[in-house]
């Protein structure tokens, strides 16, 4: 019979190998703190804490909290990005401006121009969308088991 060898670990058990996997709940119950509670806090108070309906409450201020905190969060986004926007437009007025004034005739010409090619598009998907209907409603009136009665 063979024996097995032992190894020598340290106060963490490090060379004890593999270990078998155990459950989290395991590890809670092997900690001190869960046999301090346990002796420490009156029994009427763990009763408390499982039975009584606490969560609830506490949910909702901490739901309050937490949407207060996102509105002041979105507060200062808005300040901040209100106080950048407007200093850098009071700097860039003049570019903007002179920009626009060269830049709109060629955005008028570029939307006139693509004008009848938008018509075009929009006439070509009309018809193809009737044609696909008509082929939907032919395909239907074939297999008269899939119709829809609409009386």
């Amino acid at each position: 019979m063979m024996q097995q060898l032992r190894m020598e670990t340290d106060a963490i058990g490090a060379g004890e190998g593999p270990q078998p996997a155990v459950p989290w709940s395991t590890w809670v119950t092997r900690q001190g703190w869960v046999r301090w509670c346990m002796y420490y806090v009156p029994q009427n108070w763990t009763q408390w804490w499982i039975t009584s309906s606490w969560r609830q409450p506490l949910q909702r201020v901490l739901w309050s909290l937490e949407g207060i905190l996102y509105l002041l969060l979105a507060l200062m986004l808005c300040h901040a990005l209100f106080t950048t926007g407007s200093y850098l437009l009071s700097s860039l007025w003049p570019v903007v401006a002179a920009a626009w004034r060269h830049l709109l005739p060629a955005v008028l010409l570029l939307v006139l121009s693509a004008l009848p090619a938008l018509l075009f598009t929009a006439s070509f998907l009309l018809l193809l969308s009737t044609l696909l209907s008509l082929v939907g409603l032919l395909t239907s009136m074939s297999h008269p088991g899939h119709a829809q009665d609409l009386d």
